[in-house]
């Protein structure tokens, strides 16, 4: 059903790849997505998988101060206090965002928080290297309920990582780098009474399957191709009603819920774009 889709968002989909080292040298990596949008590199993806670049800056700050007030403190002598300062392990010493090509920086970010979508651009871009750009759903066209659609993203993704000292850079095993696609029907619209600024309702696009590991950032089209949402999170719905089993000659009560994906409803998107004069594709 969706072979066609696929194709066509596999060639404008891009793997973020998070690699962060921490203070007490231990090294984590996570993937996402997002989608390249026009000639010029312009992309869209959700917030929070970025959410690395200020946090990589807070913490450059809190370290920077801490090693002054190592330093006075030892000048100083002042033996008991010193022992009462630490380290945070969880400090981010080095950090970087690969997003499929080796060289290519993110700039010009922009983001709306409260509708977890954020657009920045890749550069250098070479135009050549993405066949087709995507067309996003019309917002004003009907979102039917029971449409089938579909995600497209680095879910399942696991890659291992190094940090040279020497070169001050990670070393990515990037073999498993592979997008993987989930179906699933349109269900409802999440809406929520915050508006900003510019007067953008702040709207979810609900999906009966889940966003995996790997798929935030990633679009979520129909069968056409067309993007109706931007996969921001997976969120648990009660079922009301919680079974018991016994294990162990111990009676459990087991918890029941669905597990749904919400994406960036195609009105936000269309806003967030426009207001910030960035040329995308609308059918």
């Amino acid at each position: 059903m969706f072979s066609k889709a696929i194709e066509k968002a596999e060639k404008f989909i891009r793997p973020v790849v998070i690699c962060k080292r921490y203070y007490n040298g231990e090294i984590s990596t996570d993937a996402g997505t997002l989608v390249v949008i026009n000639k010029e590199g312009w992309f869209v993806s959700c917030a929070h998988l970025f959410e690395i670049i200020p946090l990589s800056r807070k913490h450059t700050l809190e370290i920077a101060e801490y090693a002054e007030k190592t330093a006075k403190l030892q000048a100083e002598n002042r033996t008991k206090e010193l022992k009462k300062l630490h380290p945070n392990k969880e400090w981010l010493i080095a950090s970087s965002l690969w997003t499929g090509t080796d060289g290519q920086k993110i700039v010009d970010l922009n983001v709306l928080p409260e509708a977890d979508i954020l657009t920045g651009r890749l550069d250098p871009f070479d135009p050549q290297t993405v066949a087709e750009y995507p067309y996003f759903k019309n917002p004003k066209s009907p979102l039917k309920i029971g449409t089938s659609l579909c995600k497209l993203g680095y879910a399942f993704t696991e890659i291992k990582a190094d940090y040279d000292k020497a070169q001050n850079k990670f070393n990515l095993d990037l073999q498993n780098v592979i997008p993987f696609p989930l179906d699933g029907i349109y269900t409802r619209n999440i809406l929520f009474k915050t508006k900003t600024e510019k007067n953008i309702e702040i709207k979810f696009i609900e999906t009966s399957s889940p966003g995996l590991k790997g798929h935030s950032g990633c679009p979520v089209f129909d069968t056409d191709g067309s993007i109706w949402g931007i996969q921001s999170r997976t969120v648990h719905i009660p079922l009301g009603f919680n079974p018991v089993v016994e294990r162990a000659g111990r009676k459990i009560e087991e918890n029941q819920f669905l597990n749904a994906g919400w994406a960036i409803h195609p009105e936000v998107t269309a806003g967030f774009l426009t207001e910030r004069k960035i040329e995308f594709l609308m059918k």
